[in-house]
């Protein structure tokens, strides 16, 4: 098997959206691949429901024990008030592009980068 290096961008305020691309990269990791999450756009607002429990996502939870969540957007989560969120769930925060996700620095590492 070819192992692949393979990051999935999460950017909508949809808990459905996020669900998907956390069980696809939960199942990539536990086949043996390299998986960075990323939440940018609207997706740090979701967050604040996960870690006020009004959003139940085993898949989430899942992953941070995978240890998988790479990072939320700095300026995504501070726009949507979940800096706190993001903190108390243990999940780090990159704005290495003026506060935005830097998307260069996956590609030049070889990471297929996925959004859906």
């Amino acid at each position: 098997m070819i192992m692949m290096k393979v990051m999935f961008l999460a950017t909508e305020e949809n808990k459905m959206h996020l669900m998907h691309i956390l069980l696809n990269a939960n199942n990539y990791h536990e086949n043996g691949h390299e998986v960075a999450v990323v939440l940018e756009c609207g997706s740090p607002k979701l967050l604040v429901g996960i870690a006020d429990k009004s959003i139940k996502l085993p898949a989430f939870e899942k992953a941070m024990e995978n240890g998988i969540i790479d990072h939320a957007c700095r300026a995504c989560t501070a726009n949507f008030s979940a800096t706190e969120a993001a903190e108390k769930l243990g999940v780090p925060l990159k704005g290495g592009l003026n506060g935005h996700t830097d998307l260069l620095e996956f590609s030049s590492k070889r990471f297929e980068i996925i959004s859906f």
